[in-house]
């Protein structure tokens, strides 16, 4: 997605942001400290995976990344001090306000959790960013994910196929096995392996079902 000029309003960040069972919050030491403890779920959802965080070089680096000035926004979901999802948004992208890095580890899953961190996050983004609608990108395999992402309002308007330099190195690794499931939403096109996405808009304002709270 490509960047505009438009200036994000408010402050940097908030200190935290309530939700429904939870908070944003923005990074800081110790959430990260907490997160590189996470479950990891390997290929092919490893991008999101934390285990680098592990290191304490690496961790520095992750933070300030994540608390630089600039278009992004990036926050945790806390429930009672422990971080239980991750998500960011780009306030500036053309296509409106771009949601992107959602993630829920897997020991977290079956709460709501990804449901009420998005609530919670494009809650407050449609009073502090008024004006714009919504946007993210998906890979066509994560089914679970278009559950809650239908749930929050958003619809397929778009089907394209995308270059995964991550996803596409994984491919030629591992066995076929591990390949079926996404099969599908795969193809090796000129010469490399490229991932079918689905690009998924939510007008502000639109209706959303949050799901369980702890």
């Amino acid at each position: 997605m490509t960047t505009t000029s438009r200036p994000p309003a408010g402050a940097l960040y908030p200190e935290r942001i309530p939700g429904p069972g939870l908070e944003l919050r923005p990074w800081d030491e110790e959430l990260v400290t907490k997160m590189a403890r996470w479950g990891e779920r390997g290929f092919p959802y490893h991008a999101f995976d934390l285990g680098y965080l592990r290191d304490p070089l690496r961790a520095r680096a992750e933070l300030r990344r994540a608390r630089e000035p600039g278009p992004h926004r990036h926050f945790i979901a806390v429930e009672n001090g422990e971080p239980v999802g991750r998500v960011s948004v780009n306030l500036r992208d053309d296509s409106g306000l771009y949601l992107w890095s959602v993630h829920v580890p897997p020991e977290h899953e079956g709460r709501g959790v990804c449901r009420r961190m998005l609530g919670t996050l494009m809650t407050w983004l449609e009073r502090e960013h008024p004006g714009h609608d919504f946007v993210l990108t998906t890979n066509a395999f994560a089914e679970h994910a278009h559950r809650a992402y239908k749930a929050l309002g958003f619809r397929i308007v778009e089907s394209r196929w995308h270059f995964d330099r991550e996803i596409a190195q994984q491919l030629w690794r591992v066995p076929a096995e591990q390949r079926e499931p996404i099969g599908p939403h795969t193809r090796f096109h000129n010469g490399r392996w490229e991932v079918q996405v689905y690009v998924m808009e939510r007008k502000r304002g639109a209706p959303m079902e949050l799901g369980s709270t702890p």
